[in-house]
């Protein structure tokens, strides 16, 4: 607008424009200066505000930056608190499932304390049920992709726990006295419960690998019945406590085989028992023998022992019926007691033997003060004054070798009774082969033969040692009577009587009590008819060796008939060899 009017204006008017102009601003100076001064307190106020507002600004600039520093941190809480209400959502909606399902997670929590109340009254039928059940409900929830729950967790593990009190039920219902029906039922829970507990369930069940250890675990747990059985028989008669123990042994035994055989079948391998059953045996007769182990050698009645081999060996025999035939172990064991008990009396039978004759000791007798009658005498008056009468050595003639056509008269040879210190003797070892005839076992007979014979020799070493300690010449009449041209040498009348005596023994012994003695050994293993001969010819060899022992001690002189005499002795018929062994060996002497 001023250029439109600037354009209308003159040139004069253009040169005054100028003056008109700073007039102007010198007006408007003016004016602003008495406005100002008019107005001062106005600018300081507004001076005061701006500085005011400066600080303010300062401030809000500051406060704005810690705000916007804490807003990240305001985020996060805000988050949380969102999830936070989230969850209390969820929550309050899980407490709101919970009272709309309230019965049915009652029933849910209620599964181990059913499990317990069915295991405690054995309704294990309806306790399977439940295992089941819980199984498959719980195993839902683990295949779940939610996080595992608490409350499920514990009644998983509550069950497991249970599960094993189940199954620790059902193995000590078979420590207990079942029938074969019920043993059944019990091993088939088991296979039940143990197709709900394993991993691959029915294929793990299935497996060689569990069926050898439900075996071992039936037959431990069968075992533990037995064992209790036997645990208050009373011990403190050995025979009786041994008997009871295998009656009681030979019915449990066979009837937990059968047992076993029902459940798990005859699985025979080549002929052989299962493994298991096997060991079992194995231990259970083992325990067995230990028993006998320690009781048999407080038994030392013949009968008695005789009576527990029989029920012994019935008890393995019936037992072969399932496998279990241990008949050849015992007999070991028997064996071994006989033998001790026989080589005990045979031994006692040799000292009471050298006790008798060491009492009639020339130094014995001179010093001794107790009375003739007291000692068992060596042979008896009658005896040796016939002797002297006859002028013979030995007054009885042998006694023929009993055979089948003289009736079999197997008593012991008369003269013995003219011999009291050899009838005695005598007597001990008949009265033990008679106990020995109660249980003479066929494979002792070598071992019994050696104690026999040995029992036989250390009695006539005890001659030959008696011979030796009183200075006996035996030999010395005998020289004489054949010429030898040797004097008998001036002794006392005592040393001479007792000289005669053991030589007129000695001579019984030969030709009479050994072969005796022998032959009513053989009696009690009796032979076939067609090792008769070979039986009569070992003899033969035997009562020579025992001649040449006598020979060898200087209690015999060398005699070039002693061969042909020995044969004609122990002639034994086959009826004889043959002898029921039931019979009594030999009467003693009276």
């Amino acid at each position: 607008m001023l250029a439109s009017s600037l354009k209308t204006c003159s040139l004069e008017e253009l040169k005054k424009e100028p003056w008109r102009l700073q007039i102007q601003a010198d007006n408007t100076a003016e004016q602003l200066r008495n406005l100002v001064l008019k107005n001062y307190h106005v600018f300081i106020q507004s001076n005061q505000c701006a500085a005011i507002v400066k600080d303010d600004l300062a401030e809000l600039k500051e406060e704005t930056t810690k705000i916007e520093a804490v807003i990240p941190e305001l985020q996060e809480y805000c988050a949380e608190f969102q999830k936070e209400v989230a969850d209390v959502v969820a929550m309050h909606g899980d407490i709101q499932f919970v009272f709309e399902h309230y019965l049915q997670l009652t029933e849910l929590l209620e599964i181990p304390q059913l499990l317990e109340a069915c295991i405690h009254n054995e309704l294990f039928d309806s306790a399977l049920d439940v295992i089941q059940f819980a199984n498959e409900t719980f195993q839902a929830d683990e295949n779940a992709d939610t996080s595992r729950n608490v409350v499920i967790d514990c009644l998983v593990r509550e069950v497991a726990e249970m599960t094993s009190t189940m199954r620790e039920k059902l193995l000590q219902k078979l420590r207990e006295d079942l029938q074969l029906a019920l043993c059944v039922r019990v091993v088939g829970y088991l296979r039940r419960l143990d197709v709900l507990v394993e991993k691959d369930g029915v294929a793990a069940v299935r497996s060689l690998e569990y069926e050898k250890q439900l075996k071992e675990e039936f037959l431990a747990c069968r075992n533990v019945w037995l064992s209790s059985l036997s645990r208050g028989i009373s011990s403190s008669d050995p025979y009786q406590y041994i008997i009871q123990v295998i009656d009681i042994k030979r019915t449990s035994w066979f009837d937990m085989i059968t047992q076993y055989s029902a459940i798990f079948g005859s699985e025979n391998v080549d002929g052989k028992v299962d493994p298991p059953l096997c060991r079992w045996a194995t231990t259970t007769v083992a325990n067995f023998i230990h028993i006998l182990m320690k009781q048999l050698p407080k038994i030392d009645d013949f009968s008695s022992i005789a009576t527990i081999l029989e029920q012994s060996l019935f008890f393995g025999g019936s037992l072969g019926r399932v496998g279990v035939d241990f008949r050849a172990v015992l007999v070991v064991y028997f064996e071994d007691h006989v033998l001790n008990l026989m080589t005990e009396y045979w031994r006692s039978a040799c000292r009471e033997f050298q006790e008798n004759l060491n009492a009639h000791s020339l130094t014995a007798s001179s010093g001794s003060s107790f009375s003739a009658s007291s000692k068992t005498p060596i042979v008896i008056a009658s005896y040796r004054s016939s002797a002297t009468g006859s002028g013979s050595n030995f007054a009885f003639a042998s006694r023929p070798a009993a055979t089948f056509s003289d009736g079999e008269d197997y008593s012991p040879p008369r003269c013995l009774m003219s011999f009291p210190l050899l009838a005695e003797f005598t007597n001990v070892l008949l009265s033990s082969l008679n106990e020995l005839r109660l249980c003479a076992i066929s494979s002792l007979q070598n071992r019994l033969d050696k104690k026999y014979q040995s029992a036989i020799g250390t009695m006539l070493l005890t001659i030959a040692d008696f011979v030796k300690e009183n200075g006996l010449d035996l030999l010395a009449l005998t020289e004489e009577s054949i010429g030898e041209g040797t004097h008998m040498t001036p002794r006392n009348a005592r040393a001479a009587a007792l000289t005669d005596s053991v030589r007129a023994m000695n001579e019984v012994i030969r030709a009479e009590l050994v072969p005796y003695l022998l032959i009513c050994f053989r009696r009690l293993f009796p032979v076939p008819s067609a090792a008769a001969l070979g039986v009569a010819n070992a003899m033969s060899k035997e009562i020579e060796s025992f001649d040449e022992i006598m020979r060898e001690a200087g209690l015999l002189a060398p005699s070039p008939f002693d061969k042909t005499e020995t044969k004609n002795r122990v002639s034994v018929s086959p009826e004889t060899s043959s002898l029921d062994t039931n019979v009594a060996v030999a009467d003693t002497i009276e």
